[in-house]
């Protein structure tokens, strides 16, 4: 009994092949315009380090199991990934910030020569994220 309960189930596999392939996917990204598939799988294998043709029997599923030396592979890159998405959201809203304040001291110096760029740092700051508030802040000076 203890020897059956040590083995994957069925149900492990299709877990594990179907986590493989939203990696896969979400690795290939960003998309550009009018990208084939084929072009995101080859991205994407290349991210993760695996064979192109492995990378796609990944990505549809067909695959039968998912070694872990390649789910480990998928799971480094796709973390990665997302350590350098989250670094750079963090710098766009740092950058935002930045440009709110520049915006408030323009403002404080002056308001009337410096309209057009205030009112573009403030754009550019709610672009990148920077809070409602802390941009209001700067308008209402």
């Amino acid at each position: 009994m203890l020897e059956n309960s040590s083995k994957k189930s069925g149900n492990d596999r299709v877990s594990a092949v179907a986590e493989a392939s939203f990696r896969l996917r979400r690795l290939a990204e960003p998309y550009p315009a009018g990208d084939r598939v084929k072009a995101a799988i080859q991205r994407a294998a290349k991210r993760a380090g695996l064979p192109i043709q492995r990378a796609e029997n990944l990505w549809y599923g067909e695959a039968r199991l998912v070694r872990a030396e390649e789910m480990d592979a998928i799971r480094q890159a796709d973390e990665a990934r997302l350590a350098k998405e989250n670094n750079a959201r963090e710098q766009a809203q740092r950058l935002g910030t930045l440009f709110a304040a520049v915006a408030s001291r323009l403002c404080e110096t002056d308001a009337d020569v410096h309209g057009s760029d205030i009112a573009a740092l403030v754009e550019v700051a709610r672009r990148l994220g920077v809070g409602d508030r802390t941009v209001a802040e700067t308008e209402g000076e």
